[in-house]
């Protein structure tokens, strides 16, 4: 029995100004997958999670998430909806402590107990931010402020994460401990849509792919295929 699709997109088009970035793009996301996009800098991944999030608008085709039509819902109602993103590069509040920027996540919420327990899930998650909790958030390594990043997105509740970049610029170790984080989030019912420079890593925590180039899906399978594809392996694999 086939799983449905808790996101859907068909022929999307986005872009900047006068430019389309986005050319008719069409990907789904399962309840309970992990899904990756992989592609050259400049394909155009970064523009899909923003045009997903509303924060660039769509110019054509249509979004459906959870039964809902985001092509027109405006960003923060999409993230009330249950879609929430990590973005690239972290975002988090320089300014802000670690604690406020976990309370910042929340802005939807109004369960104070249950926002309490969250904070205290994400402390468990990632035990550095129990004890940078009252420190700035633009003070932390690169590695804390990405655990950070993603505690945030994740103190919305969200069915589906949205994670850009998530090993941009860390060392080893730090990525190996954030993609066990995405595998652990999975295993508790969260979906994922993962964009993601190292390909590898990616396509082995993802359950399947789609290859973009240029604003469009060239290929789509199951992550297990993708990283035995020759074609993959030479142009995103370093083979």
């Amino acid at each position: 029995m086939t799983t449905p699709a808790l996101l859907t997109v068909d022929r999307l088009r986005s872009g900047y100004g006068p430019i389309d970035v986005l050319h008719d793009i069409s990907l789904t996301v399962a309840q309970g997958e992990i899904v990756a996009l992989i592609g050259a800098n400049g394909a155009g991944k970064t523009t899909t999670l923003m045009s997903l999030s509303g924060l660039v608008k769509a110019r054509g085709g249509r979004v459906m998430f959870d039964g809902h039509d985001l092509t027109t819902v405006p960003a923060h109602q999409i993230v009330r909806l249950g879609l929430a993103q990590s973005p690239e590069g972290r975002k988090i509040f320089p300014r802000l402590s670690v604690l406020e920027n976990l309370e910042m996540g929340a802005f939807t919420r109004s369960d104070p107990d249950g926002v309490a327990a969250d904070i205290e899930k994400a402390f468990t998650m990632f035990p550095i931010l129990r004890e940078r909790k009252a420190q700035a958030g633009g003070l932390l390594s690169g590695g804390q402020q990405q655990m950070l990043a993603i505690a945030r997105a994740l103190m919305a509740r969200p069915k589906l994460l949205l994670l850009d970049e998530p090993s941009l610029g860390l060392a080893p170790q730090i990525v190996v401990q954030i993609f066990g984080v995405i595998k652990e989030l999975n295993n508790q019912g969260v979906s994922v849509l993962l964009v993601e420079q190292n390909a590898r890593m990616a396509l082995k925590v993802a359950h399947r792919g789609y290859v973009l180039e240029t604003g469009r899906v060239t290929c789509e399978d199951r992550a297990d295929k993708l990283l035995n594809d020759p074609r993959i392996r030479a142009a995103y694999l370093g083979e």
